[in-house]
Protein backbone atom coordinates (compact mmCIF):
# COMPACT_ATOMS: atom_id res chain seq x y z
CA UNK A 1 0.00 0.00 0.00
CA UNK A 2 1.44 3.52 -1.36
CA UNK A 3 0.32 6.16 1.35
CA UNK A 4 0.66 9.82 0.90
CA UNK A 5 0.52 12.36 3.90
CA UNK A 6 0.04 15.76 3.42
CA UNK A 7 0.65 18.51 5.89
CA UNK A 8 1.67 21.70 6.88
CA UNK A 9 4.36 23.06 9.19
CA UNK A 10 7.80 21.98 10.95
CA UNK A 11 7.44 18.43 10.88
CA UNK A 12 9.79 17.65 13.53
CA UNK A 13 8.46 19.73 16.04
CA UNK A 14 7.91 18.23 19.51
CA UNK A 15 4.08 19.31 20.18
CA UNK A 16 1.15 16.81 20.21
CA UNK A 17 0.03 16.94 16.66
CA UNK A 18 3.48 16.48 15.04
CA UNK A 19 4.50 14.00 17.58
CA UNK A 20 1.39 11.95 16.82
CA UNK A 21 1.94 12.01 13.07
CA UNK A 22 5.57 10.71 12.99
CA UNK A 23 4.71 7.84 15.39
CA UNK A 24 1.99 6.72 13.20
CA UNK A 25 4.23 7.32 10.05
CA UNK A 26 7.51 5.30 11.57
CA UNK A 27 4.72 2.96 12.44
CA UNK A 28 3.21 2.28 8.99
CA UNK A 29 7.02 2.36 7.72
CA UNK A 30 7.97 -0.48 10.11
CA UNK A 31 4.84 -2.55 9.49
CA UNK A 32 5.56 -2.60 5.32
CA UNK A 33 3.32 0.86 4.27
CA UNK A 34 5.59 2.86 2.16
CA UNK A 35 4.66 6.53 2.57
CA UNK A 36 5.34 9.49 1.46
CA UNK A 37 5.28 12.70 3.73
CA UNK A 38 4.46 16.11 1.63
CA UNK A 39 5.00 18.94 3.54
CA UNK A 40 2.72 21.86 1.43
CA UNK A 41 4.62 24.64 3.23
CA UNK A 42 4.21 26.61 6.67
CA UNK A 43 1.30 26.27 8.43
CA UNK A 44 0.09 29.96 8.51
CA UNK A 45 -3.35 30.85 7.23
CA UNK A 46 -1.05 33.22 4.92
CA UNK A 47 1.59 30.45 3.63
CA UNK A 48 -1.09 28.07 2.92
CA UNK A 49 -3.26 30.07 0.34
CA UNK A 50 0.28 31.19 -1.04
CA UNK A 51 1.12 27.53 -1.45
CA UNK A 52 -2.24 26.42 -3.15
CA UNK A 53 -1.02 25.90 -6.55
CA UNK A 54 2.26 24.22 -5.01
CA UNK A 55 -0.12 21.67 -3.47
CA UNK A 56 -1.90 21.03 -7.03
CA UNK A 57 1.84 20.31 -8.67
CA UNK A 58 3.24 17.95 -5.86
CA UNK A 59 0.50 15.23 -5.90
CA UNK A 60 -0.22 13.20 -8.28
CA UNK A 61 -3.40 11.03 -6.68
CA UNK A 62 -2.80 8.34 -9.14
CA UNK A 63 0.75 7.39 -7.44
CA UNK A 64 -0.61 6.36 -4.71
CA UNK A 65 -3.78 4.08 -2.66
CA UNK A 66 -5.06 6.62 -0.76
CA UNK A 67 -4.40 10.34 0.18
CA UNK A 68 -4.13 11.09 4.03
CA UNK A 69 -4.89 14.87 4.83
CA UNK A 70 -3.53 16.40 8.57
CA UNK A 71 -6.24 18.86 9.10
CA UNK A 72 -3.99 21.61 9.97
CA UNK A 73 -3.09 21.59 6.09
CA UNK A 74 -7.04 22.47 5.50
CA UNK A 75 -6.23 25.73 4.19
CA UNK A 76 -3.49 24.25 1.54
CA UNK A 77 -5.87 21.56 0.34
CA UNK A 78 -9.28 22.43 0.38
CA UNK A 79 -9.57 23.03 -3.26
CA UNK A 80 -7.65 20.27 -4.60
CA UNK A 81 -9.75 17.40 -2.15
CA UNK A 82 -12.48 16.84 -4.04
CA UNK A 83 -10.17 16.19 -7.37
CA UNK A 84 -8.39 13.70 -5.07
CA UNK A 85 -11.23 12.29 -4.09
CA UNK A 86 -12.31 11.39 -7.82
CA UNK A 87 -9.62 9.21 -8.44
CA UNK A 88 -8.26 8.19 -4.88
CA UNK A 89 -9.49 7.85 -1.54
CA UNK A 90 -9.01 10.61 0.84
CA UNK A 91 -8.46 10.04 4.63
CA UNK A 92 -8.63 13.21 6.96
CA UNK A 93 -6.39 13.29 10.22
CA UNK A 94 -8.38 15.39 12.51
CA UNK A 95 -6.79 16.49 15.88
CA UNK A 96 -9.02 18.76 16.39
CA UNK A 97 -11.09 21.15 14.27
CA UNK A 98 -9.40 24.98 13.63
CA UNK A 99 -12.60 26.35 14.05
CA UNK A 100 -13.41 25.39 17.77
CA UNK A 101 -10.05 24.99 18.86
CA UNK A 102 -9.05 28.15 18.19
CA UNK A 103 -12.47 29.40 20.40
CA UNK A 104 -15.67 31.65 19.50
CA UNK A 105 -13.40 34.55 18.37
CA UNK A 106 -11.21 32.49 15.84
CA UNK A 107 -14.08 31.33 14.30
CA UNK A 108 -14.84 33.35 11.30
CA UNK A 109 -16.86 31.97 8.31
CA UNK A 110 -14.17 31.30 6.09
CA UNK A 111 -12.83 29.31 8.71
CA UNK A 112 -15.75 26.78 8.55
CA UNK A 113 -15.41 27.07 4.85
CA UNK A 114 -11.82 25.52 4.65
CA UNK A 115 -12.83 22.50 6.75
CA UNK A 116 -15.70 21.67 4.98
CA UNK A 117 -14.13 19.73 1.95
CA UNK A 118 -12.17 17.87 4.74
CA UNK A 119 -15.48 16.68 6.57
CA UNK A 120 -16.61 15.48 3.25
CA UNK A 121 -13.19 12.49 2.95
CA UNK A 122 -14.67 9.36 2.60
CA UNK A 123 -12.87 8.47 5.94
CA UNK A 124 -12.50 10.73 9.05
CA UNK A 125 -10.08 9.58 11.49
CA UNK A 126 -10.72 11.52 15.30
CA UNK A 127 -8.17 11.38 17.89
CA UNK A 128 -10.68 10.99 21.21
CA UNK A 129 -14.57 10.43 21.39
CA UNK A 130 -15.15 14.23 22.10
CA UNK A 131 -13.45 14.84 18.69
CA UNK A 132 -16.10 12.16 17.33
CA UNK A 133 -19.29 13.43 18.34
CA UNK A 134 -17.94 17.14 17.02
CA UNK A 135 -17.52 15.70 13.59
CA UNK A 136 -21.00 14.12 13.81
CA UNK A 137 -22.52 17.93 15.40
CA UNK A 138 -21.05 19.00 11.47
CA UNK A 139 -23.06 16.73 10.21
CA UNK A 140 -20.87 13.60 9.43
CA UNK A 141 -22.58 10.49 9.10
CA UNK A 142 -21.01 8.14 12.06
CA UNK A 143 -20.21 5.45 9.62
CA UNK A 144 -17.45 7.65 7.85
CA UNK A 145 -15.85 7.93 11.26
CA UNK A 146 -13.04 6.13 13.05
CA UNK A 147 -11.40 6.76 16.64
CA UNK A 148 -7.46 6.62 16.64
CA UNK A 149 -6.62 7.91 19.92
CA UNK A 150 -2.26 8.23 20.51
CA UNK A 151 -0.32 6.06 22.97
CA UNK A 152 1.39 7.81 25.96
CA UNK A 153 4.18 5.00 25.40
CA UNK A 154 7.00 6.58 23.67
CA UNK A 155 8.65 7.85 27.49
CA UNK A 156 9.85 5.29 29.55
CA UNK A 157 8.93 5.67 33.31
CA UNK A 158 10.72 4.40 36.08
CA UNK A 159 10.45 0.69 36.64
CA UNK A 160 9.93 1.03 40.50
CA UNK A 161 8.03 4.18 42.01
CA UNK A 162 11.02 6.77 43.44
CA UNK A 163 10.19 7.46 46.97
CA UNK A 164 9.46 11.26 48.12
CA UNK A 165 12.66 13.27 47.03
CA UNK A 166 14.52 15.72 49.43
CA UNK A 167 14.06 19.23 47.71
CA UNK A 168 11.11 21.37 46.83
CA UNK A 169 7.47 20.42 46.04
CA UNK A 170 7.76 20.46 42.08
CA UNK A 171 4.78 21.37 39.31
CA UNK A 172 5.65 20.33 36.01
CA UNK A 173 4.28 21.88 32.62
CA UNK A 174 4.72 20.69 29.47
CA UNK A 175 3.29 22.88 26.69
CA UNK A 176 3.74 25.60 23.80
CA UNK A 177 3.25 28.86 25.31
CA UNK A 178 -0.39 29.76 22.62
CA UNK A 179 -2.99 31.29 24.60
CA UNK A 180 -5.39 28.41 24.78
CA UNK A 181 -3.06 26.29 26.79
CA UNK A 182 -3.39 28.76 29.30
CA UNK A 183 0.14 29.54 30.30
CA UNK A 184 -0.34 32.86 31.48
CA UNK A 185 -3.35 32.22 33.77
CA UNK A 186 -0.88 29.71 35.16
CA UNK A 187 1.66 31.85 35.95
CA UNK A 188 -0.88 34.50 37.59
CA UNK A 189 -2.40 31.30 39.74
CA UNK A 190 1.37 30.36 40.48
CA UNK A 191 2.43 34.27 42.31
CA UNK A 192 -0.81 35.01 43.65
CA UNK A 193 0.56 34.19 46.67
CA UNK A 194 4.05 32.93 47.91
CA UNK A 195 4.63 29.38 47.11
CA UNK A 196 7.74 28.33 49.45
CA UNK A 197 9.37 25.49 49.09
CA UNK A 198 7.86 24.69 45.84
CA UNK A 199 8.53 25.63 41.89
CA UNK A 200 6.82 25.04 38.75
CA UNK A 201 8.81 24.05 35.92
CA UNK A 202 7.48 25.39 32.45
CA UNK A 203 8.90 23.00 29.73
CA UNK A 204 7.95 23.42 25.89
CA UNK A 205 8.18 25.99 23.13
CA UNK A 206 8.47 29.08 24.66
CA UNK A 207 8.06 31.40 20.97
CA UNK A 208 5.39 30.33 18.98
CA UNK A 209 3.43 33.36 19.74
CA UNK A 210 5.85 35.96 20.58
CA UNK A 211 3.46 38.20 21.15
CA UNK A 212 1.74 35.74 23.94
CA UNK A 213 5.36 34.81 25.14
CA UNK A 214 6.45 38.12 25.86
CA UNK A 215 3.51 38.91 28.07
CA UNK A 216 3.94 35.74 29.97
CA UNK A 217 7.94 36.34 30.24
CA UNK A 218 6.47 39.75 32.01
CA UNK A 219 4.41 38.25 34.20
CA UNK A 220 7.13 35.73 35.28
CA UNK A 221 9.79 38.88 35.62
CA UNK A 222 7.65 40.84 37.88
CA UNK A 223 7.67 37.73 40.51
CA UNK A 224 11.05 37.28 40.71
CA UNK A 225 10.58 35.02 44.26
CA UNK A 226 8.16 32.95 42.87
CA UNK A 227 10.22 30.17 42.02
CA UNK A 228 9.24 29.65 38.04
CA UNK A 229 11.67 27.69 35.80
CA UNK A 230 11.23 28.19 32.12
CA UNK A 231 12.90 25.44 30.58
CA UNK A 232 12.24 25.61 27.08
CA UNK A 233 12.11 22.62 24.60
CA UNK A 234 13.38 19.65 25.54
CA UNK A 235 14.88 15.96 24.15
CA UNK A 236 13.04 12.91 25.11
CA UNK A 237 15.36 11.57 27.70
CA UNK A 238 15.45 15.39 29.36
CA UNK A 239 11.37 14.92 29.23
CA UNK A 240 11.44 11.93 31.14
CA UNK A 241 13.59 13.01 33.48
CA UNK A 242 11.15 16.04 33.89
CA UNK A 243 8.13 13.93 34.52
CA UNK A 244 9.97 11.59 37.27
CA UNK A 245 11.22 14.37 38.80
CA UNK A 246 7.86 16.02 39.30
CA UNK A 247 5.44 15.59 42.05
CA UNK A 248 2.27 16.82 40.09
CA UNK A 249 1.50 18.44 36.35
CA UNK A 250 -0.29 21.04 35.67
CA UNK A 251 -2.02 22.45 32.32
CA UNK A 252 -4.94 24.64 32.08
CA UNK A 253 -5.49 24.15 28.44
CA UNK A 254 -8.84 26.00 27.31
CA UNK A 255 -9.15 23.54 24.87
CA UNK A 256 -7.10 20.20 23.97
CA UNK A 257 -8.11 17.45 20.44
CA UNK A 258 -6.39 14.64 23.16
CA UNK A 259 -3.89 15.75 25.65
CA UNK A 260 -1.03 13.69 25.29
CA UNK A 261 1.15 15.23 27.85
CA UNK A 262 -1.82 14.38 30.29
CA UNK A 263 -1.40 10.50 29.36
CA UNK A 264 2.29 10.52 29.41
CA UNK A 265 1.73 12.37 33.22
CA UNK A 266 -0.34 9.87 34.55
CA UNK A 267 1.54 6.88 33.46
CA UNK A 268 4.28 8.68 35.71
CA UNK A 269 2.30 8.60 38.49
CA UNK A 270 1.53 12.83 38.34
CA UNK A 271 -1.70 13.59 40.11
CA UNK A 272 -3.45 16.29 37.74
CA UNK A 273 -4.23 20.01 37.40
CA UNK A 274 -6.00 20.45 34.25
CA UNK A 275 -9.48 22.18 33.22
CA UNK A 276 -12.33 20.57 33.13
CA UNK A 277 -13.24 21.06 28.79
CA UNK A 278 -13.04 18.49 25.53
CA UNK A 279 -11.76 15.45 26.02
CA UNK A 280 -9.71 15.84 29.11
CA UNK A 281 -12.49 15.19 31.72
CA UNK A 282 -12.57 11.20 30.47
CA UNK A 283 -8.80 11.05 29.45
CA UNK A 284 -7.42 12.07 33.03
CA UNK A 285 -10.88 11.05 35.49
CA UNK A 286 -12.22 12.37 38.96
CA UNK A 287 -9.30 10.34 40.87
CA UNK A 288 -6.22 11.29 39.76
CA UNK A 289 -7.08 14.84 38.87
CA UNK A 290 -8.30 18.19 40.21
CA UNK A 291 -10.43 20.15 37.22
CA UNK A 292 -11.19 23.70 37.21
CA UNK A 293 -12.90 26.08 34.88
CA UNK A 294 -10.73 27.40 32.04
CA UNK A 295 -9.05 31.12 32.84
CA UNK A 296 -10.22 30.95 36.00
CA UNK A 297 -6.87 31.71 37.95
CA UNK A 298 -8.70 31.83 41.44
CA UNK A 299 -9.86 28.05 40.78
CA UNK A 300 -6.67 27.07 39.62
CA UNK A 301 -4.58 28.71 42.12
CA UNK A 302 -6.58 26.95 45.09
CA UNK A 303 -5.90 23.48 43.32
CA UNK A 304 -2.65 23.87 43.29
CA UNK A 305 -2.35 24.85 47.02
CA UNK A 306 -4.52 22.00 47.83
CA UNK A 307 -1.71 19.39 45.52
CA UNK A 308 1.27 21.11 47.15
CA UNK A 309 0.73 21.07 50.76
CA UNK A 310 -0.81 17.58 50.68
CA UNK A 311 1.37 14.49 50.34
CA UNK A 312 -0.95 12.59 51.19
CA UNK A 313 -3.82 13.56 48.47
CA UNK A 314 -0.78 13.42 46.35
CA UNK A 315 0.03 9.99 47.21
CA UNK A 316 -3.45 9.39 46.68
CA UNK A 317 -4.24 10.12 42.95
CA UNK A 318 -0.54 9.35 41.97
CA UNK A 319 -2.17 5.94 42.60
CA UNK A 320 -4.71 6.50 41.02
CA UNK A 321 -3.04 8.57 38.11
CA UNK A 322 -1.52 5.15 37.56
CA UNK A 323 -3.82 2.52 36.97
CA UNK A 324 -5.89 5.07 34.61
CA UNK A 325 -2.75 5.23 32.72
CA UNK A 326 -2.27 1.29 32.78
CA UNK A 327 -6.30 1.35 30.85
CA UNK A 328 -4.71 4.03 28.03
CA UNK A 329 -4.02 2.85 24.00
CA UNK A 330 -0.49 2.07 23.33
CA UNK A 331 1.80 3.39 20.11
CA UNK A 332 1.26 -0.04 18.52
CA UNK A 333 -2.21 -0.15 19.12
CA UNK A 334 -2.34 3.12 17.59
CA UNK A 335 -0.20 2.25 14.72
CA UNK A 336 -2.21 -0.70 13.72
CA UNK A 337 -5.38 1.03 14.23
CA UNK A 338 -4.33 3.62 11.61
CA UNK A 339 -3.34 0.77 9.32
CA UNK A 340 -6.94 -0.79 9.58
CA UNK A 341 -8.52 1.98 8.62
CA UNK A 342 -6.37 2.75 5.72
CA UNK A 343 -6.61 -0.83 4.39
CA UNK A 344 -10.44 -0.65 4.98
CA UNK A 345 -10.60 2.47 3.08
CA UNK A 346 -8.58 1.18 0.27
CA UNK A 347 -10.37 -2.02 -0.06
CA UNK A 348 -13.39 0.36 -0.32
CA UNK A 349 -12.32 1.98 -3.09
CA UNK A 350 -13.68 5.38 -4.64
CA UNK A 351 -16.87 6.50 -3.95
CA UNK A 352 -19.02 8.71 -6.28
CA UNK A 353 -18.35 12.39 -6.20
CA UNK A 354 -19.66 14.25 -4.20
CA UNK A 355 -20.82 11.77 -1.75
CA UNK A 356 -21.16 11.91 2.22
Amino acid sequence: MRVAFVTVGETGRKTGGYLYNARLLAGLEESGVEVAQLVAGGADPEEQTSSVPRVGAMLDPLSFDVIVVDALARIAVAPHLDGWRASRPVVALVHELPSVAGGQAEKPSGQLAYEEPLLRADRLVAVSEHGRSLLEARGVPPGRISVVSPGFDRLKPPKEQPGRRAGPVRALCVAQWIPRKGISTLVEAWVRRPRPGAVLELVGEADADPYHAASVREAIAAAPDASILVRGPVDDAALAEAYAMADLFVLPSRYEGYGMVFAEALSFGLPIVACRVGPLPDLVGSEAALLVPPDDADALAEALDLLLADPVLRGRMSAAARRRAARLPRWKGAVAGFAAVLQSVVAGGVKPAGGR
